[in-house]
């Protein structure tokens, strides 16, 4: 017995046999690597592709409400995204109290340009806007009759008009405002989710046919 399994071992690792299993143990190996470098690439790909809808997805706020939009491109803006954002930036600069006015001119300086943010602030601190708030008690609202926007060149060219009613001693004093600017595309962030910035804000003249006063 102990013969036979001798004869049937030194068979197993005569020459040809050998060779033959060496053949088949690198054919396995050439498999096994083929294998592992599709699913890498295959794997590859799908992150590629999921990373990249991930990274065009953007929410916009308009008003009280928030939507996710996603773009084509990174360079892509659309109608949506640039009335979200004056739409955003109106109520944030000019509806507020003695309380809110602060933080809420912290959260919209990120929608424009450091220049116009600073020169829209120093107004308001020489119109004594909080100061006014504080010793009337006093609080703003707007009404947006007009948002123009012009998408055909770039930065875009907008217009907005509105009412802004401030509210004091139980009157109230509607007075329209009209503005003019333009939205510059930048780098999405968290703290402008919108892809695009104000820069060149000015005011003009704007008289709208139904602004009452209230007493």
């Amino acid at each position: 017995m102990s013969e036979k399994i001798s004869i049937a071992i030194r068979s197993l690792f005569a020459a040809n046999d050998v060779n033959k299993y060496i053949d088949r143990l690198f054919f396995l190996i050439q498999m096994s690597v083929f294998l592992l470098l599709f699913s890498n690439v295959l794997w590859g790909l799908l992150f590629w592709n999921a990373t990249k809808n991930a990274d065009q997805k953007v929410f916009v706020r308009s008003g009280k409400e928030m939507f996710a939009a996603l773009l084509a491109d990174n360079e892509t803006r659309n109608i949506g995204q640039a009335r979200g954002l004056i739409t955003t930036f109106a109520h944030l600069f000019y509806e507020s109290d003695a309380k809110s006015f602060s933080e809420r001119l912290n959260e919209g300086f990120w929608l424009l340009s450091k220049q116009d943010a600073q020169a829209i602030y120093k107004n308001f601190i020489d119109e004594k806007v909080q100061e006014n708030y504080t010793k009337f008690n006093a609080y703003s609202k707007i009404k947006i009759d007009s948002i123009g926007v012009d998408m055909s060149v770039v930065p875009y060219r907008c217009t907005l008009l509105f009412q802004q009613s401030i509210y004091f001693n139980e009157q109230e004093k509607v007075s329209p405002i009209g503005t003019i600017f333009e939205l510059q595309p930048v780098p999405y962030s968290e703290k402008n989710p919108y892809g695009l910035q104000i820069q060149n804000f000015n005011y003009i003249e704007y008289q709208s046919n139904d602004t009452p006063t209230k007493q």
